[in-house]
């Protein structure tokens, strides 16, 4: 995978050119004074990097969990997604009941007042 390397100036003149170009093309390495500086890449490039990196940080934790003996059978890894799944819906189901109105009773009705006697 061979990779670009240019000086920042000659990134700074060009800097739309070099975006699109790194659309489909490797990292570019760039220089300030002979030293590399930076690294630019697509943005498609950089998460597909990041999700690489994630995954290798999982694969390695998991080699390190099993050499510490850290594992669950497959009958225990599902007995605790389904207690997760459970527990997850009875705190739905609770949070539906607790929205539902509770009913009362119908409010008393007014007497009737004679109409010469209403107060004003």
């Amino acid at each position: 995978m061979p990779t670009d390397i240019i000086s920042l100036t000659e990134f700074k003149n060009d800097a739309s050119g070099w975006i699109e170009r790194l659309q489909s093309q490797p990292p570019v390495v760039l220089t300030q004074n002979g030293r590399g500086k930076a690294v630019v890449q697509s943005y498609e490039s950089y998460q597909q990097q990041r999700y690489a990196m994630a995954l290798l940080k999982r694969v390695i934790q998991g080699q390190a969990d099993a050499a510490a003996g850290r594992m669950a059978s497959l009958e225990q890894v599902k007995a605790t997604v389904q207690a997760v799944i459970d527990a997850a819906i009875a705190r739905e189901k609770a949070a539906v009941t607790a929205k539902r109105p509770k009913r009362t009773a119908a409010p008393a009705k007014r007497k009737a007042v004679p109409a010469g006697r209403r107060r004003a």
